[in-house]
């Protein structure tokens, strides 16, 4: 495996590294909203990669190398020597529900020998929690499944993503790769302390919440956040709702995507199940940046002594908030692990995509740091 890669910025222009590749396999292109679906940013990256399938997603920030940017386009060309790769792109309204486009996803990349998918979805319109049972139901633990939601700066109005064209809204990519010679690794951690009382789920329709302990699920929280329940849906991402399992212990971490006044009902990027018990959280900054570090170490539990060429990170828009300034500690905190010598990208989601450790099977998480990283041998 080789990379090469590059940066847009307003002012700048395009930054190159000095690594041509000779034969590109495919293209990550990650760039903030307003940026990514500029028609000359496509037209750029075709004329410089003329072959190669090119992916590209809206974000909430840009993960490149060191740094944290906005309203950029970090590109990341990726040479696979002994890997094949497919990749599907289309409308998820092209299917009834999320579901169903798990499904279609996980069937039509099975093959022998898939190793890996990597999914880049519209981050508003789907339900991840179905997309991912969907893609669970269809293939086995021997695959590892990643990626995240695309992000909108923290707008919840609409994202863009996109296969070989401009990025729009409504849309799903997914990238398998086949073979024995590549080494994916994966681990996600989050970072967050829960407060205030355990309270049940009385009442929910998949992803939507109506009403927790009896009372009017928005009512509740808008008490939590208090003058900041004006800034609503955004000011949510400051205060997730974790699922706890069976004994209180924290499994899923939920973000809302928007809410609906009139109703009193809040949507969530995953499921929220009826009867279910759930706690609010609050950040804790060194416990965030804790929590990216804990997430590399995972991923890196996995390695043989082969080390990582690419590590992919897709932390939460939420975390990006709550760290503000401080926000490239958590990108450090990962570097520290794998040190210099593998490429770094990634970007701020609407939600995460992986396993969850100790688990096979991959789950959508918010408010996570989660990495995947790649080595080709």
């Amino acid at each position: 495996m080789r990379t090469e890669q590059s940066l847009f910025r307003q002012r700048e222009g395009w930054l190159h590294s000095n690594n041509p590749l000779q034969k590109t396999t495919f293209v990550l292109a990650l760039g903030g909203i307003d940026i990514i679906a500029k028609p000359e940013i496509f037209e750029a990256i075709r004329m410089r990669y003329p072959d190669a399938d090119i992916i590209l997603s809206s974000t909430a920030g840009e993960i490149h190398d060191n740094a944290v940017y906005d309203e950029s386009v970090s590109v990341t060309a990726i040479e696979l020597e002994h890997t094949q790769t497919r990749v599907l792109a289309f409308p998820v309204t092209d299917h009834a529900n999320s579901y169903d486009c798990g499904v279609a996803i996980a069937r039509q990349l099975q093959a022998p020998k898939l190793k890996h998918i990597l999914i880049f979805s519209d981050g508003h319109r789907i339900n991840g929690d179905d997309l991912i049972q969907g893609i669970n139901s269809e293939v086995g633990p021997e695959v590892i499944v990643t990626g995240g939601l695309a992000g909108d700066a923290g707008r919840f109005s609409g994202t863009r993503v996109g296969h070989n064209e401009i990025p729009v809204d409504n849309r799903m990519v997914a990238i398998g790769f086949y073979g024995d010679r590549l080494q994916v690794t994966h681990g996600s951690q989050g970072g967050w302390d829960p407060f205030g009382p355990i309270r049940e789920v009385t009442r929910s329709d998949k992803n939507v919440l109506h009403e927790l302990d009896g009372e009017n699920a928005l009512e509740v929280y808008k008490r939590y956040l208090g003058p900041r329940a004006e800034e609503l849906p955004g000011a949510a991402l400051l205060f997730p709702l974790c699922i706890l399992n069976d004994h209180h212990e924290h499994q899923l971490v939920r973000t809302i995507l928007s809410i609906d006044e009139a109703s009193g009902s809040m949507t969530f990027a995953g499921n929220i199940p009826q009867g279910s018990e759930v706690q609010f959280m609050m950040s804790n900054f060194d416990r965030l940046v804790d929590g990216a570090n804990s997430a590399a170490v995972v991923a890196s539990e996995h390695c043989t002594d082969l080390p990582p060429q690419l590590v992919l990170m897709i932390s939460c828009v939420g975390r990006k908030i709550v760290l503000n300034q401080r926000v490239e500690e958590e990108v450090d905190a990962v570097r520290s692990i794998y040190g210099q010598q593998p490429a770094y990208t990634g970007f701020y989601s609407n939600g995460e995509i992986s396993p969850s450790r100790g688990v096979n099977s991959c789950a959508l998480h918010n408010q996570t740091m989660t990495i995947t990283t790649y080595t080709e041998h």
